[in-house]
């Protein structure tokens, strides 16, 4: 089962330049949505009210209009919608939705063609105090929002504040480039190598993995404090972290679409797959004891992130992300496609006594899974080839050694593998 992602889009966020009086409206009126979003959130977990929007309108639309009488009609939509999506997200998460408190944690509210108008370069006009009137907010035309004007179009925007300012986020609809070609590569994750392909390439970043050791050390020894003072620091470790997290990730994105010309990039589906593996498997099939270190290890590895950074800017390339199911992806052998060969930490020992590389193996079966060819089925050089997320990656020709990278020989019979299939 292969599943294609949507259609990609580009966000820009700008300061919203607006009179004292219309920054004070607007920020009357985001509290006021956030309180009664807040309250719509109680109101549907203490009664039990469906969760859909049927009957989320019949329970809450006319108590709201009420109660919070700075609210238009369609902001009460607008109010109840959110609440059904997000206690929807809550519950199918497998979360327990009636006890989770769901707050309304940013002023914030996502405009619509009712609420705004005359949408461009020049600024926008949003709905104002005065009744039947829009207040215009201009901002400051940097040249890349001026180039995406241009280019592409503007969607709903959302509006926020930050340090006490109206900000506006714009996403743009970008095209979606026509692909050409069906040739597939397997994209395989893991805890130190960030990712391996089916074309013998891998991604690992050592002065990231070192600097993550360091912040999570420090938070730590924040949290065995528990003073105020160390949880103020460990806020801004757990920021740190997550900007370091996300600057890996967009150079590994643009490494692996610098590696390869594959049109289609193939990755497993690992939906829960933290709760899948967090537990060890006794002979009897039943669960063991709690893998506790492996959980915390496998914690920290930006699955979602990269996944969602890779779909759109591939697209964006002209090229698509499929997602396939991960069972048996480590356990067979990615030349005969039987589960007959053992995998023991980074090798896999085939029943035939070869000995290859239990991620790029992966790689493979993964590709092999969305049946489409392979790009390449066998590392030519009969070694991973690393990759170099601080510098430009010169794609190689298949059949050539790189000039970018390392060599990492895994072993004789590995190379003997690949003369042999290179004979055929």
């Amino acid at each position: 089962m292969r599943k294609t992602e949507s259609k990609p889009t580009l966000t820009y966020n700008v300061r919203l330049v607006a009179t004292k009086e219309v920054t004070d409206y607007w920020l009357r009126l985001l509290g006021e949505a956030a309180r009664a979003y807040d309250a719509c959130v109680k109101f549907v977990k203490e009664n039990g009210v469906p969760l859909n929007t049927k009957a989320i309108h019949c329970a809450c639309y006319d108590w709201l209009r009420s109660e919070y009488k700075m609210l238009s009609s369609q902001m009460v939509i607008k109010v109840y919608k959110d609440v059904c999506g997000a206690l929807r997200s809550v519950r199918s998460n497998g979360k327990e939705w009636k006890a989770k408190a769901s707050e309304k944690q940013n002023l914030s509210m996502r405009l619509d063609k009712r609420l705004y108008a005359r949408f461009g370069k020049d600024g926008i006009d949003v709905t104002g105090a005065t009744k039947n009137k829009r207040d215009h907010l201009a901002f400051s035309l940097y040249p890349k929002l001026a180039e995406l004007f241009d280019n592409y179009t503007p969607c709903d925007p959302l509006i926020f504040v930050r340090s006490g300012q109206l900000w506006l986020s714009i996403p743009f609809d970008t095209p979606v480039v026509k692909q050409e070609g069906e040739e597939a590569v397997g994209i395989d994750l893991g805890m130190r190598r960030l990712f391996v392909t089916s074309d013998g390439t891998a991604f690992r970043d050592k002065d990231y993995l070192r600097k993550r050791r360091q912040v999570r050390y420090l938070k730590r020894q924040f949290q065995s404090k528990g003073t105020k003072s160390a949880k103020r620091r460990l806020k801004k470790k757990a920021r740190k972290e997550h900007r370091m997290c996300k600057d890996m990730c967009y150079r590994a994105v643009k490494t692996l679409l610098n590696s390869t010309d594959a049109p289609v990039l193939v990755m497993e589906e690992l939906k829960q797959i933290k709760q899948n593996t967090s537990r060890r498997k006794k002979k009897d099939g039943s669960d063991g004891a709690k893998r506790k270190q492996h959980n915390n290890a496998f914690h920290q590895v930006p699955i979602r992130m990269f996944r969602e950074l890779l779909t759109y800017k591939a697209q964006l390339a002209g090229r698509r992300v499929e997602t396939v199911e991960p069972a048996y992806t480590s356990q067979t052998d990615s030349r005969t496609g039987q589960r007959d060969g053992i995998r023991k930490g980074c090798r896999y020992h085939c029943a035939d006594g070869l000995m290859l590389d239990a991620d790029w193996n992966a790689a493979v079966n993964i590709a092999r899974k969305s049946n489409r060819p392979v790009s390449n089925p066998l590392p030519v050089d009969g070694g991973i080839r690393f990759l170099s997320g601080r510098s430009h990656v010169n794609r190689a020709k298949r059949g050539e050694n790189p000039n970018v990278g390392t060599i990492v020989p895994l072993h004789n019979s590995h190379l003997q593998a690949a003369q042999s299939l290179a004979a055929r």
